[in-house]
């Protein structure tokens, strides 16, 4: 008898394909084991090796002995009469055998697909992977207590602030490690998205007065556990803030990080004592990521709920004075109450901690505000104190953008993506540096970065809508416009930018429906009711359009995407035409006083006032100055801004500069190049509604660029589809 046929005859492969199907259960149901235990992947390495070290011993045992319904027997010699036929236990075993196979390669593609490189929806940029990066993953909630969640979510976003006070530390910041809540992506694809050599995960337990916490720190590149702990204590904030210290010091000697003794005093500042506050100040936080106008309202009443439960806790008052000046930069709020209702709290958590670095900076973004020219110092002040600190960068970046020191930004910006990668903020942020220097491309990605990492926000569509704007697509720009509208509804800037687009686009209809939506969000706030008069004026009610202007001016309220730029210019243009000059120059000496020195200061906030401040001195007979004036608008544009780019707006104040100096044909030049560069946002206006433009606007240069934009508009309205967006 061959050896295969004895191997049949005493069901030894009967004996094996039982071994392996029973085998494969029990490694399944160990893997689920263990992962829900928190053990490591080492341990389930020890079950695989014990499995293979049987098999041999099973194949022996199978050889020797043989099971009958009396029991284990031994096999008995060979008679030369076995039925060595396939029987129903055999087809059986055949069957399980199969499925394990079938499952096995499943299994095996799915995670072979995990670990290779994937094309992310995302879309990350590929970057070196610092050996000290650390990403703290959401804790996961393991409870049935109601607010277990939001108290594992604080002591996340704690737990990451602790550790970014670590200098050798580069920890990713919470906006881009929450997109991997629940996530099922492996360790080591995590670590490639998110350029984090190290992963945290951890688990919160509460029950009644008991909070368990327990943590693994894994290698992202060889997903080897380098550290794992469960602490069980008592709930109180202080044991929390313990538990905290007690992972970051470990954290640090694992991956042989040095933590300073200083470092150590700075981990247990700004902390409260109370609980609730705790709660308080986690669930503002969450709001005021949202960033929407309700968000922000409802983050101030959490911040607030803090303070009064621990008067003195640091980030708390840093925070609130932060989400101020956030709704200030949104339009929720103008400048003034933003200083009336926040300065006290920064001023307050200034005292009791100078030296942390966000509160510098958030110390500085209200200088900044109030054009405090120790804003710079602040800031820098707040980047030596928390180089890792991603808000810092963050606020320090958005300072050198509205400042229109772009290429400064850039590197700011990159510095906060690498610890930030997630952060759609920041993407949009980098999308509006882009555009201001003219880098329509690189900007729209960034902008299309927002929409992948959170479809639906609305800095997504916002940009979109700058940037074709600033491109002279506006037919498409009021798509978008309306898209940024529908997913803030409760921000009544973004109907009022649809009414100048929509306006520029020559669809009147649709601008009145979006100014009266605008009136009704905000029936007194600067934006809508310079939407409003801009409409009025391109419906012939010119009159009406400068009332609103005086009386917008005269109620003092804040400059809101050039709002007060509208205005002022229809005051200028009703003095040329009615002759009241000094009313309109004493508006000018109250909005714009450094246009009014003996040498005018002109920048990018002013130009185009300044042209029409000019306009208004040469009507009053002051030509020296107004000439003067002029001139320095002309050098000012050609040496700081370009066309093409997101100054494209400001380059119609050359063209007006040239045509009031009686430069004609350098005029119509400025304005072809102007018109090639896409300029169409307020072409009606500017081009044929006001005052300035009067000596070229007979001119055959000058009728062929207008009919030529009108014919572009046209186009753009044919051939738009926006399916295909």
């Amino acid at each position: 008898m061959s050896i295969v046929s004895e191997l049949r005859r005493r069901r030894v492969f009967r004996v094996a394909g039982l071994y392996i199907v029973g085998a494969w259960v029990v490694l399944q149901v160990f893997d689920l084991a263990f992962a829900s235990w928190g053990l490591p992947d080492t341990a389930l390495r020890f079950v695989w090796v014990t499995a293979l070290v049987l098999f041999p011993l099973a194949l022996v045992f199978g050889w020797r002995y043989d099971i009958t319904p009396n029991g284990i027997v031994r096999t008995p010699p060979a008679s030369g009469s076995e039925d060595l036929s396939l029987k129903v236990a055999d087809y059986v075993v055949l069957l399980a055998f199969l499925a394990v196979l079938i499952a096995s390669g499943w299994l095996l593609a799915g995670r072979i697909s995990e670990e290779a490189p994937e094309q992310t929806a995302v879309n990350l940029p590929q970057r070196d992977i610092d050996p000290f990066s650390i990403a703290v993953l959401p804790f996961v909630t393991r409870s049935s207590v109601d607010d277990t969640a939001y108290f594992a979510d604080g002591i996340h976003d704690d737990l990451l602030t602790t550790l970014s006070k670590v200098a050798a530390l580069k920890v990713i910041s919470r906006t881009s490690v929450l997109e991997y809540r629940e996530t099922t992506k492996k360790v080591r694809q995590i670590g490639r998205e998110l350029g984090a050599a190290n992963i945290l995960e951890g688990g919160v337990q509460q029950a009644g007065n008991n909070v368990r916490i327990n943590v693994q720190l894994i290698d992202a590149a060889t997903d080897e556990h380098l550290w794992a702990h469960t602490y069980d204590r008592e709930l109180s904030i202080q044991n929390i803030f313990d538990i905290q210290s007690e992972i970051v010091e470990t954290i640090a000697t694992q991956l042989a990080a040095t933590l300073s003794p200083q470092e150590r005093e700075r981990i247990s500042r700004d902390r409260t004592d109370n609980l609730e506050a705790f709660r308080e100040f986690t669930r503002g936080k969450q709001k005021m990521a949202r960033a929407s106008f309700e968000a922000l309202n409802e983050a101030v009443t959490h911040f607030e709920a803090a303070i009064a439960l621990d008067p003195e806790y640091v980030l708390s008052h840093a925070a609130l004075a932060n989400c101020y000046a956030s709704m200030a930069s949104t339009g929720a709020i103008a400048v003034t109450e933003m200083i009336a209702e926040g300065r006290g709290h920064i001023e307050r958590a200034m005292e009791l901690d100078p030296d942390n670095g966000f509160v510098q900076a958030v110390l500085a973004r209200y200088a900044a505000a109030t054009d405090d020219p120790g804003a710079e110092d602040l800031f820098l002040h707040a980047m030596e104190l928390a180089p890792n600190d991603v808000d810092v960068l963050s606020l320090y970046a958005a300072h050198l953008r509205t400042a229109r020191r772009s290429e400064e930004a850039l590197p700011i910006l990159k510095s906060a993506l690498d610890l930030d990668p997630l952060s759609v903020l920041l993407y949009h942020d980098l999308g509006r540096v882009n555009l201001w220097m003219g880098r329509f491309e690189p900007a729209l990605e960034a902008f299309r970065r927002i929409s992948q990492i959170n479809p639906g926000n609305p800095y997504a569509a916002h940009g979109a809508g700058m940037a074709t704007i600033l491109s002279g697509k506006v037919v498409e720009a009021g798509y978008w416009s309306d898209a940024a509208a529908k997913v803030d509804p409760d921000d009544y800037e973004n109907p009022a930018t649809s009414v100048y687009v929509y306006v520029s686009a020559g669809n009147m209809e649709m601008a009145e429906r979006r100014m009266l939506e605008a009136l009704e969000l905000g029936p007194e706030e600067p934006y809508p009711l310079s939407a409003q008069a801009y409409y009025l004026l391109h419906i012939g009610e010119r009159d009406r359009a400068i009332d609103i202007a005086r009386a917008s001016l005269l109620k003092g309220l804040d400059d809101r995407w050039g709002s007060d730029m509208l205005f002022l210019r229809l005051i200028a243009d009703d003095a040329l035409v009615s002759g009241r000059y000094e009313e309109a120059l004493t508006w000018f000496g109250q909005k714009v006083p450094e246009l009014m020195r003996e040498v005018p200061r002109v920048d990018s906030g002013n130009i185009i006032k300044a042209v029409d401040l000019a306009h208004v001195l040469l009507a009053a007979g002051r030509d020296s100055k107004a000439n003067a004036l002029l001139e320095i608008v002309i050098d000012v544009f050609d040496t700081e801004y370009t066309l093409g780019s997101a100054n494209y707006p400001l380059g119609i104040s050359k063209v007006e500069a040239l045509a009031l100096l009686g430069r004609t044909d350098e005029a119509l030049s400025a304005f072809r190049k102007l018109y090639e560069d896409g300029w169409r946002m307020r072409w009606q206006m500017d081009g044929e509604l006001t005052q300035h433009l009067n000596s070229i606007r007979d001119a055959a240069e000058f009728r062929a660029i207008m009919a030529d934009i009108e014919a572009d508009i046209g186009a753009q309205e044919r051939d738009f589809d926006p399916t295909s967006l």
